[in-house]
């Protein structure tokens, strides 16, 4: 068995602006139709570098698709066809799929080409593993209806291609309708109706014990040498203190910073030139100036005056967070690993750990601080929005407060029982 015989893969443009392409993996040449919808469909749209190359990601499911079922998908555009029933349904089980479980075979090898075929009976059968296996709920609707745009796309250029008066033009719009149309009510459920293991903030405990680790001085501390103990824990805080996505924590510089106000620009800088990183770390959100702690600034001060200084390649830029050895700036990679070594230090901290999860854990913090200060709802909302970059009409904050709600509702629960037994009580 071999890799995954696709790959999608981001170039830097000379103007700074990141590309993705999907490309064979043996030949390195991208694949024209692909390439050619990126090109003119999401580029074109101004769509970020991060959204096509998910969406070149879910164009790389529908080709593997397409191999095992042994599809030309050419050869059917040319004779008016696309994909009939039981292909479109094999390939929204493949979208909820995990690429990496899949096992490929070696183009080289002729005399295994036969095990790239699988028949829709056995699909059917293994349906039941990635129901147990497979991505969220949530990513593989979103890679069925990429898959969907894409196949919209490609018919409706070969239609333009053929011109109404081609024998093969009605056939292929109608073919064309009817897929999408297939594709559109197969898309699987989001699962927004389970609420019970949704991802929430870090409890009071949980928190604690995340500051007692990260702090250098900790016996529980994961790292070793001065600068990986004081970067991460200083990450780790800036996360908590602002909330900050792990983008706009890695990509924030130290001429955003003033010391003199105590104060951070978060700025959105996509396709920056001066940004080594192929895979350049962004803000998603809106640009905003966010108010720095004594204690958080006099700490990142340091940081950037002691251990960052003492790597030679941090003087090369302005980027805050480095790299071990080089000083290269920090990869969004390396954010998520710092991660990955505290779960596996400390088990006792939360499985889903995530520098997201700081962010919801931020909200969390904020509501109860609201809470005490018993500050409006609107205001606080406001407020909120401000500080996360959302618009005042965004309704992200109730997807970043769900420990909060969860909390208030079950307050509400058990008073509303009290009362109730109570009242019962007293009647009889």
């Amino acid at each position: 068995m071999s890799r995954n015989p696709y790959v999608v893969e981001i170039v830097v443009l000379q103007s700074g602006e990141r590309l993705p392409m999907l490309r064979s993996r043996v030949s390195g040449i991208p694949l024209f139709e692909p390439t050619l919808y990126a090109l003119t469909e999401l580029r074109a749209r101004s769509r970020a570098a991060a959204t096509i190359q998910q969406a070149l990601r879910a164009v790389m499911t529908l080709y593997l698709a397409l191999d095992r079922l042994k599809v030309d998908l050419g050869q059917r555009l040319d004779e008016g066809r696309l994909l009939v029933l039981g292909e479109v349904e094999e390939v929204v089980r493949c979208c909820r799929d995990h690429l990496e479980s899949w096992a490929f075979v070696d183009s080289s090898d002729e005399s295994r080409q036969s095990a790239k075929v699988v028949s829709l009976e056995k699909a059917r059968m293994r349906s039941s593993d990635v129901a147990l296996t497979g991505v969220d709920p949530a990513t593989a609707a979103l890679r069925v209806r990429y898959i969907r745009g894409y196949l919209n796309w490609l018919a409706t250029d070969r239609l333009l291609k053929l011109g109404r008066n081609h024998p093969n033009y009605d056939a292929l719009k109608s073919t064309a309708v009817t897929v999408c149309h297939a594709m559109d009510e197969r898309v699987p459920p989001s699962g927004h109706r389970n609420t019970v293991n949704q991802r929430m903030g870090l409890t009071p405990e949980m928190r604690s014990r995340l500051k007692e680790v990260v702090e250098p001085t900790s016996a529980d501390n994961p790292w070793t040498g001065t600068h990986a103990k004081e970067r991460n824990s200083l990450m780790v805080k800036w996360l908590h203190s602002l909330g900050l996505r792990r983008g706009e924590l890695a990509g924030i510089r130290t001429t955003d910073i003033n010391f003199q106000k105590n104060e951070v620009l978060i700025r959105r800088r996509a396709d920056d030139r001066g940004d080594p990183r192929k895979h350049q770390p962004n803000a998603k959100t809106r640009d905003r100036l966010l108010p720095l702690s004594e204690d958080l600034a006099s700490l990142t001060h340091r940081y950037i005056t002691g251990s960052r200084r003492a790597l030679k390649g941090a003087r090369k830029h302005e980027f805050l967070f480095v790299a071990n050895g080089s000083g290269a700036p920090l990869s969004l990679s390396s954010v998520n690993k710092i991660f990955v070594a505290l779960r596996r230090k400390c088990p006792d901290l939360p499985e889903d750990l995530t520098p997201h999860i700081m962010r919801y854990t931020w909200n969390d913090i904020f509501s109860e601080l609201m809470d005490r200060k018993q500050v409006p709802e609107e205001k606080e909302k406001k407020m909120r929005s401000r500080l996360m970059g959302w618009s005042e009409t965004s309704g992200s904050a109730a997807t970043y407060t769900r420990r909060h709600i969860q909390e208030k509702a079950n307050e509400a629960s058990l008073a509303l029982q009290e009362k109730l037994i109570k009242g019962g009580q007293d009647e009889a």
